[in-house]
């Protein structure tokens, strides 16, 4: 089901993710797996013609401006694209969560221009909803999301369209969660010369994502 708002879709994914994860828990299943071949979390700034995604592009940092940087970074390609989403949806899922001059600079910068009016009000989502966890994690609780152990999966893709499937652990009050991870959906639009997201859905389960995405060769 598609929301409008992007961080109603981030909440109302999160949902989903607390009741994949007690199942994930309950069937004593809830180990993430990487290539062993992976190498080490890197802060990557910039990206070769089509490098394979990194989940990192921009830096480490999860402000407007890392999600900038990985737009102007990020080449017309497919994996421009996810690297480009994957900024977004880690500057979105954190608490304490941005502010408003934030967010409209990511408005402004990122969010495409055929967007809904609904899905480009950033500053107003996070205002109703500073918790974007959807109660995975308690109000107040510090915590954001580490593609160091997630995965990509490619719904659908032309040479200006991509629909891309992030998944990511949480980082609770600094510990990474052994069981809790997010599935989030973006559709990416090439414009103006760059990687903009036109709007998220619910597509996948966290289980099925990270069963077959493709692990970030680095993640942060």
């Amino acid at each position: 089901m598609t929301r409008n708002r992007l961080l109603l879709i981030v909440g109302a994914t999160v949902i989903v993710v607390a009741v994949i994860v007690v199942l994930i828990v309950t069937n004593g299943s809830a180990k993430t797996t990487r290539p062993t071949n992976s190498p080490k979390p890197t802060t990557t700034t910039s990206q070769s013609a089509d490098a394979a995604p990194s989940g990192c592009l921009g830096g480490t940092s999860r402000n407007a401006a890392m999600v900038i940087a990985a737009q102007k970074a990020a080449p017309h390609t497919t994996n421009g694209a996810v690297e480009v989403a994957t900024a977004l949806v880690r500057w979105t899922f954190r608490s304490p969560i941005f502010n408003a001059q934030e967010a409209n600079e990511v408005r402004d910068k990122i969010i495409a221009s055929s967007a809904t009016p609904e899905f480009k009000d950033l500053a107003g989502g996070a205002a109703s909803n500073p918790n974007n966890s959807g109660g995975v994690v308690p109000d107040g609780t510090n915590f954001y999301l580490s593609t160091a152990q997630g995965v990509w999966y490619i719904e659908s893709a032309t040479s200006n369209e991509v629909k891309v499937s992030i998944g990511a652990a949480y980082v609770i009050n600094g510990a990474v969660s052994p069981q809790l991870r997010s599935s989030s959906t973006v559709d990416m639009v090439w414009e103006t010369g760059g990687w903009h997201a036109k709007s998220g859905s619910i597509t996948r389960t966290t289980e099925d994502l990270f069963k077959i995405g493709t692990g970030f060769t680095g993640g942060c």
